[in-house]
């Protein structure tokens, strides 16, 4: 399950859907292409760095010293030896900085596709997407409100991430051979088979997740 959540969080199917919303936001066009690469590179070697980072410091400090994150306390409690009577408070804060971080852009992917779709601008302050945003923010209360353990429920949401990477992986493919959105562009070799090797990767991961699912259920 656990390898599942990562791929959920690091390989996540909003990320591929984000990207060229932000890309078009930015302004630019096929002139940048190049720039856009350079940038893109960039972006996914800082991520590995951080995401391998934090993995590592989990497994080489907590997991040698026994020390088992089942209750969201528990992660403030392993501040303590640093931070001592401040380890509540700075895994609050930071934890709200994450949680802020990362729950506005979630709440945006659906609200961008469907206006980049029907119209290609985004308006912020239509019953559409304020509908959408206020049905998103009580899926994400279901957990809390019925008392359910945050860790385990972040934890599956990331799991349920992986199920939808094969359909955006296969959308993109099915798009880069679609001539009207193409036109006289032609995608090389490299990148068919990135693409191909992801839709494995990710058809591999979701079979290892619904196996992960079934156990835990």
């Amino acid at each position: 399950m656990l390898v599942a959540a990562f791929v959920g969080t690091t390989m996540a199917s909003a990320t591929f859907l984000s990207r060229p919303l932000f890309v078009k936001g930015k302004g630019w066009t096929i002139k940048n292409l190049d720039q856009q690469k350079k940038d893109s590179i960039a972006a996914a070697i800082l991520i590995f760095i951080i995401s391998g980072v934090i993995m590592a410091v989990a497994a080489g400090a907590l997991f040698y010293d026994g020390k088992e994150v089942t209750q969201v306390l528990d992660m403030a409690n392993t501040l303590e030896p640093v931070a001592g009577k401040w380890a509540v408070s700075i895994f609050f804060f930071g934890a709200l900085s994450a949680g802020l971080s990362s729950i506005f852009p979630c709440l945006l992917i659906a609200p961008l596709l469907i206006a980049d779709y029907q119209s290609g601008e985004l308006d912020t302050n239509s019953k559409q997407f304020r509908i959408i945003t206020v049905i998103a923010c009580l899926v994400a209360l279901i957990g809390p409100a019925f008392g359910a353990n945050p860790i385990e429920i972040q934890i599956l949401s990331l799991v349920f991430n992986v199920f939808i990477l094969p359909v955006v992986i296969f959308g993109i493919i099915l798009m880069l051979n679609n001539k009207k959105v193409m036109k006289d562009y032609k995608t090389n070799l490299g990148v068919y088979v990135g693409l191909y090797a992801a839709l494995f990767f990710s058809l591999v991961i979701s079979y290892n997740g619904i196996l992960a699912l079934l156990d835990y259920f």
